[in-house]
């Protein structure tokens, strides 16, 4: 008897055994139908414009970026007057990271040098006002005439600073003192240097960008330039 109950015991044990296996052997195994795994929303980053849809990168300078992440306003009466109306306009448009802009103005500055001495004129187009963009093309185009070429070489930008800020309405404007070290030259057909050298010299400059705030376009453009020393 008692040999029999060890034989049911055995045999008991070995069928748990292949229902485990079987049910393993199912469970482990893909059918082609699961639901792919859920993207993590912090990760999908592509660019929007200030309404939510997708914006085309061409000849965008981002000079706001912080949609997702907002910086932490300070208390007013601890900044400059410059400073507070750079705060006044995050609150229009929260995508302006006042402690920010004048690093990021970096990349709008470095785009329009380069475009201005290749004369890429679509590029100009998107990053200048109307009055400025006709004064670089009318530059453009006489050298162009005069079978010249420019070549510029932004070594490094020692410093970019706010140095103005205006509010009007929802109408901005922001001025960045750049110190920048370059070198650019003008040559003529034959290869002669007419303007410039091949020697570094430093470039001192306020720009002044305007854009409206809240606006889909996400360019600030170019407003005026002048000499600093």
């Amino acid at each position: 008897m008692g040999g029999m109950q060890f034989l049911d015991i055995i045999i008991l044990v070995m069928v748990a055994a292949f229902i485990f296996l079987r049910l393993r052997s199912v469970l482990g195994r893909r059918t082609g139908h699961e639901q792919p795994p859920r993207e993590d929303p912090r990760q999908q980053t592509s660019a929007r414009n200030m309404d939510g849809t997708i914006r085309d990168q061409d000849n965008v300078v981002v000079l706001n970026d912080q949609i997702d992440i907002q910086p932490q306003q300070p208390r007013m009466e601890d900044l400059s007057p410059v400073m507070q109306t750079m705060w006044e306009m995050n609150k229009i448009d929260r995508s302006l990271d006042p402690d920010r802009f004048a690093q990021q103005a970096q990349m709008a500055y470095e785009a329009i040098v380069m475009a201005f001495a290749q004369g890429d004129l679509k590029t100009l187009q998107d990053l200048l006002e109307k009055d400025v963009y006709e004064n670089f093309e009318k530059a453009i185009d006489a050298r162009a005439n005069a079978n010249e070429t420019m070549t510029t070489d932004i070594l490094s930008i020692h410093e970019s600073r706010i140095e103005d800020a205006t509010l009007s309405g929802k109408q901005a404007e922001i001025t960045i003192h750049f110190e920048t070290e370059m070198i650019s030259m003008t040559k003529d057909e034959d290869g002669v240097v007419v303007q410039g050298d091949p020697h570094p010299h430093t470039v001192r400059e306020d720009w002044t960008f305007t854009r409206r705030l809240g606006s889909t376009n996400p360019n600030w453009l170019l407003a005026a330039t002048r000499g600093a020393d």
